[in-house]
């Protein structure tokens, strides 16, 4: 058991080896998160580890039998004084800049990383059976999906076709998949490594995705991360970007970062994707004029996710309930809904185009203390219904969101629609004209929601 001020490699190390106490994980979260420093040497160490782990693991491996020689071969002269190959080479110098840090290389085993299986999906379940604990080195999983907890108390939920390497219960690498992490209190610091970038996170639940495209797909749910570029063996440490909840992005081949404009999942982060609508989702895209290149945001699109306390706008805790006990109109409920950027209220120029994938009703949730919109008067017809969007308390004022039909600091939403019977796309305008409505007077960002006739 590790004592109050143990020194940080000694509590890095027994992260790497598996054999951190609840206590160990714990102080090693807290100087993560206190001290940016340690934070910097953390980063350091976890890329010399896996640089161990490429240099003297498989590649390694594959790279000896390959060279392994045949007996029948007639023997070559060996003209090198100095026969190490350039894989053992670079291990020993990784080694020893680990010793300089003050690090044994005993963290480099491969002797796996202890997991529990949570769940798996019916189609992998006959594999994965819930509850069983294993050690995992890599992990090729063709079907399904598994959720995993590691010994960090990290959960990770892998999504097929996957190909991953586990390094440690800090650390793991993703060549291929889908892999959405949750790391608590505890897993702070977590790594997921790519081939175009390295992804340390800062306590959060994000998702990463890389499929055969050449390029990796860094979607944030909650809380931050921080993006590292993976050519550079660079001294300094400083990372690309910094993604905060609500935002997204894709890294290039050559380390180039582009914004993804929408992100589709089931009503609770399940089955997400960066590539359009999932099965089953009538909403197939989002997208908008902005042309800030700063800006990455994303419409978050919860497939048949409109019912009682659905969240209405990206990283925001407002939400959509019924104005009183009666609720949500049934016309409503299972719709898609797409959250919104509640900043876009004061945006007089702001066009959004929604793409819906087969015949469907349209909904625009507009603020009705306002003047209606020109354009939505124009195009969409006013059903009569009105729903609430509660005003949430911030989460800094550690007061709890009202729960149910009815309760909370509700605002009151017209429910406009329009028809779509051969789907397609259609051009939204902006939450307010540029004239004939006070834009001093408060006006809520309007939502979008799509149900297929």
């Amino acid at each position: 058991m590790s004592e109050p001020g143990a020194p940080f490699p000694q509590l890095v190390q027994s992260v790497l080896d598996g054999s951190a106490s609840a206590e160990q994980r714990q102080q090693l979260a807290h100087r993560l998160r206190t001290d940016p420093a340690l934070r910097t040497e953390y980063v350091q160490q976890m890329r010399l580890d896996a640089l161990l782990h490429f240099t003297g693991g498989a590649v390694a491996q594959k790279t000896a039998a390959a060279a392994a020689p045949d007996p029948q071969a007639t023997p070559r002269p060996n003209v090198s004084k100095f026969p190490a190959t350039p894989f053992r080479l670079m291990a020993a110098i990784a080694a020893l800049l680990l010793v300089g840090l003050g690090v044994s290389t005993l963290g480099w085993s491969r002797r796996g990383v202890e997991v529990e299986v949570v769940r798996a999906t019916e189609i992998a379940s006959g594999q994965w059976l819930a509850g069983s604990k294993l050690r995992l080195t890599r992990l090729s999983l063709a079907h399904g999906s598994v959720e995993f907890q590691l010994s960090s108390g990290v959960r990770l939920e892998v999504v097929a076709p996957a190909e991953l390497q586990f390094v440690s219960a800090l650390h793991v690498r993703v060549s291929l998949g889908q892999v959405t992490a949750d790391v608590g209190d505890r897993g702070k610091g977590f790594v997921v490594d790519t081939a175009q970038t390295q992804v340390v996170d800062l306590g959060t639940k994000f998702g990463v995705a890389v499929p055969n495209a050449g390029h990796t797909d860094v979607v944030v749910f909650q809380g931050e991360v921080e993006l590292f570029d993976r050519r550079s063996r660079r001294q300094s440490d400083a990372p690309m970007t910094r993604l905060v909840e609500g935002e997204a992005v894709r890294v290039d081949a050559q380390q180039q970062m582009s914004r993804i404009m929408n992100v589709t999942s089931g009503p609770h982060d399940k089955a997400w994707s960066t590539d359009g609508g999932e099965a089953g989702s009538v909403i197939a895209a989002v997208r908008d004029n902005l042309r800030d290149p700063t800006a990455r945001f994303y419409y978050r699109i919860l497939a048949g996710g409109m019912r009682e306390d659905a969240p209405a706008f990206v990283a925001k805790r407002h939400e959509w309930n019924g104005l009183d006990a009666a609720g949500l109109p049934a016309e409503l409920l299972g719709a898609d809904l797409v959250q919104t950027f509640p900043d876009d209220r004061a945006n007089t120029g702001l066009e959004i185009v929604v793409s819906v994938s087969r015949p469907a009703a349209l909904y625009v949730l507009i603020d009705s203390r306002h003047a209606t919109p020109a354009w939505l008067a124009a195009t969409f017809t006013d059903t009569g219904a009105r729903i609430g969007m509660e005003n949430a308390p911030l989460l800094t004022s550690g007061k709890a969101v009202g729960k149910g039909p009815g309760v909370g600091n509700m605002a009151p939403f017209a429910v406009w629609r329009r028809d779509l019977p051969a789907g397609g796309s259609l051009t939204l305008g902006p939450p307010r004209d540029s004239t004939g409505d006070n834009p001093a007077s408060p006006l809520w960002m309007y939502g979008i929601a799509a149900k297929p006739f």
